[in-house]
């Protein structure tokens, strides 16, 4: 697969990027395999340098699972790029049969898809995620942010702005190819017991409740702005009648400020849905002429 640059992002992982290394040179002796070090202070550089046919890409501190995806795909050559964790936990043989169906399939990108979540607490953060995502109509199947995924690259690099430094770059990949409907799918995947501790915080897992917000909002506000639009709009409209009945004196002016709220938060959503389309068009019209130059 001479075609295929495998980017594997690697903070502390001293346990796992040995094996992980190995299994993918096995699998892919002809694909592009570069490991960013996201400033690791054990002896990850120390194994990556071991394995010859590996480029190897240091960031001086530590600035995130995202940022080390970022720069490894800005540094990657071949036509499909591979995103594949440094913790043992993927499977080679899974990736190969996610390049496969890009390319037999022409799709955009190929996602993994666990059946399940090593820990348990991870697991229910996520499905919290899942529930904000699904409730604004984004349909992202079982598993939001697999760190195993392959793409086209050209597609995926006209979005590295767009990518958060953290772990939600996956889930934000997600969301990409779901609001730009580029031609994608799930694919199931088998995992490992994860080599090393996880480096995934609580606080990170806040982060992508707002980083999903964050995402649909780019690229399709008038979801966000309208569900709470309409929501205030109900609420003041029964809160105002039924004080009408009770007290014979009219709407209150709780109600009149909820349903001029609602009003504006919903014109303030049909604003913001319309810059929203201009800046995407923009950006298609930027890609054509790079494409033609």
């Amino acid at each position: 697969m001479n075609k295929l640059s495998i980017v594997i992002p690697a903070y502390n992982e001293e346990e796992g990027i040995v094996e992980t290394l190995k299994q993918l040179i096995s699998s892919f002796p002809d694909s592009e395999i570069i490991v960013v070090d996201d400033g690791s202070t054990d002896s990850t550089v120390e194994y990556v340098t071991n394995f010859e046919t590996v480029n190897l890409i240091k960031h001086e501190f530590n600035r995130g699972y995202g940022s080390a995806i970022k720069t490894g795909m800005q540094s990657a050559t071949r036509d499909y790029i591979a995103w594949f964790d440094a913790d043992n936990e993927h499977n080679a043989e899974n990736l190969k049969n996610m390049v496969e169906i890009l390319e037999s399939k022409k799709l955009v990108a190929v996602l993994g898809q666990r059946d399940r979540s090593i820990n348990k607490i991870r697991g229910f953060g996520k499905f919290i995620i899942r529930l904000l995502a699904w409730s604004l109509d984004v349909k992202t199947g079982v598993d939001l942010n697999c760190g195993l995924r392959v793409f086209r690259r050209e597609i995926i690099l006209r979005y590295l702005y767009l990518l958060p430094d953290k772990y939600s770059a996956s889930m934000t990949s997600t969301i990409i190819m779901i609001e730009r409907k580029y031609p994608f799918t799930f694919h199931p995947i088998t995992i490992n017991q994860r080599l090393g501790e996880s480096k995934v915080a609580l606080s990170d897992g806040f982060e992508a409740l707002i980083l999903v917000l964050r995402a649909i909002t780019l690229f399709s506000p008038i979801r966000v702005f309208l569900r709470l639009s309409i929501l205030l709009l109900s609420v003041g409209i029964v809160y105002g009648l039924i004080k009408a009945l009770i007290t014979g004196l009219g709407f209150s002016v709780l109600s009149a400020i909820l349903i001029m709220a609602g009003l504006i938060i919903g014109v303030l959503g049909l604003i913001a849905d319309q810059i929203s389309q201009m800046r995407l068009t923009n950006l298609d019209i930027e890609h054509r002429k790079k494409r033609k130059d």
